[in-house]
């Protein structure tokens, strides 16, 4: 069964360029999902046509810090040194809407160069994904990921609004480490021009996503001769260790926000990985009755 589709204000309408055509039943088109696999992500993989040494058209992937956010002047981000965790959250909170994307570089980057030579703008094409865990079956093919991922087309542009670059900066800084723009020094203006901001206009996007334990035996036959072989999941999460000081700052205790981020981003990550290893509802019942004759046929073999 296909993915379902979602009304175009809720979501990206499916063009084929972003219609997913393998396991169609693992797509998703809305803004919530696409939106949520990119802000919980701390790289993304931008590709674009760039120029090799001869001058040649030639792929170029770059791993870049990128960020959803959509640029309202109207209304500011908190500038507050301690802001509750849910006011420096509240411009990620919203993701079920259209959004841009901004992109970290330096003035050598070569997107940037690609844009300058293609009047200002380049198409892009980025990536993102999540590795939630490592799915274990009864023969080699039948191995897979549980992962979460998601694929933006748009066309990026350099930001010159001073305003809005500085928008952009602090989502950035903030969505690799909440409320750190906050609790810093001030950004320096040398550090400001060295910085390039590129805005990307999303013009489609889609996700794919596996949340799930083995799965239902492709054969009851096959499973009960793999008497040894173990079949589940193990779940792969990211976890942010102790902090290790910088010699600068002996002594001095972690600020109170980054010891929250620092255990809500770990229980957030290892409950999203054990709870997509679980079986589904609708499988468990198959796969009790599956074990159920894999028991008979091991009977009939008489292997116990």
């Amino acid at each position: 069964m296909g993915a379902q589709k979602v009304p175009l204000e809720d979501g990206y309408a499916q063009t084929p360029l972003n219609t997913i055509k393998v396991y169609k039943h693992r797509a998703a088109y809305d803004y919530q999902t696409v939106h949520s696999i990119f802000a919980s992500t701390l790289v993304s993989h931008v590709s674009f046509i760039g120029t090799d040494a001869d001058g040649d058209p030639t792929p170029i992937n770059l791993p870049l810090t990128a960020v959803l956010a959509r640029y309202d002047p109207s209304h500011p981000l908190p500038t507050s040194s301690t802001p509750p965790l849910s006011s420096s959250l509240s411009h990620h909170a919203n993701l079920n809407r259209p959004l841009d994307l901004y992109l970290h570089g330096n003035v050598a980057m070569l997107l940037r160069r690609a844009v300058l030579k293609n009047d200002g703008t380049a198409k892009v094409c980025i990536a993102s994904t999540k590795v939630d865990g490592v799915v274990l079956n009864y023969t080699p093919n039948g191995h897979s990921l549980n992962y979460r991922s998601a694929v933006i087309h748009g066309t990026a542009s350099l930001v010159t609004s001073a305003e809005e670059k500085h928008f952009a900066m602090q989502m950035l800084t903030n969505h690799m480490i909440s409320q750190r723009w906050q609790n810093t020094l001030p950004v320096t203006p040398s550090a400001i021009k060295s910085v390039q901001i590129l805005r990307v206009c999303i013009n489609s996007a889609s996700a794919k996503l596996r949340a799930k334990n083995m799965g239902l035996a492709d054969s009851c036959e096959i499973a009960a001769q793999g008497k040894n072989v173990y079949t589940g999941v193990f779940p792969l999460y990211e976890v942010l260790g102790e902090p290790v000081e910088s010699g600068y700052s002996p002594k001095r205790p972690v600020q109170e926000h980054l010891d929250e981020w620092r255990s809500t981003r770990n229980e957030q990550e290892k409950e999203y990985a054990m709870q997509a290893a679980e079986n589904q509802e609708e499988e468990a019942v198959t796969i009790r009755e599956h074990v159920k004759k894999i028991e008979e046929i091991n009977k009939l073999k008489g292997v116990y």
